[in-house]
């Protein structure tokens, strides 16, 4: 009886285990590297802009401006609206769901 004891707890030991470490693989990071671009980008907002790649257009990337250094964030607001000339720009920043949160951005114009 002592050896069933033994190999039942030797048993859930090695389960808790291998459940643990499962668990662990399967968690993927929240934000992951990313640059997109060139393309035309185009700002609504402070807090919105758009990423339009190709030509025509047939990728979309929405950019979350927030973490740029407040001389790109000011040009996105004042010089890439829809109604101005289109700025050209490649971003860099972390891709989190379907937004790029930007912390490097490249113009081209």
């Amino acid at each position: 009886m002592s050896m069933f004891r033994f190999g039942v707890r030797c048993g859930l030991v090695m389960g808790m285990a291998t459940f643990g470490s499962v668990g662990a693989w399967a968690q993927t990071p929240a934000a992951a590297p990313t640059s997109a671009g060139p393309g035309r980008i185009t700002c609504s907002s402070a807090t919105s802009c758009e990423l339009g790649v190709g030509s025509p257009v047939s990728i979309r990337y929405k950019i979350d401006p927030s973490a740029l250094p407040d001389a790109d964030k000011t040009r996105l607001v004042k010089q890439c609206t829809a109604k101005a000339t289109p700025c050209v720009a490649t971003v860099d920043g972390t891709e989190a769901k379907a937004v790029i949160k930007a912390s490097k951005i490249k113009f081209f114009n």
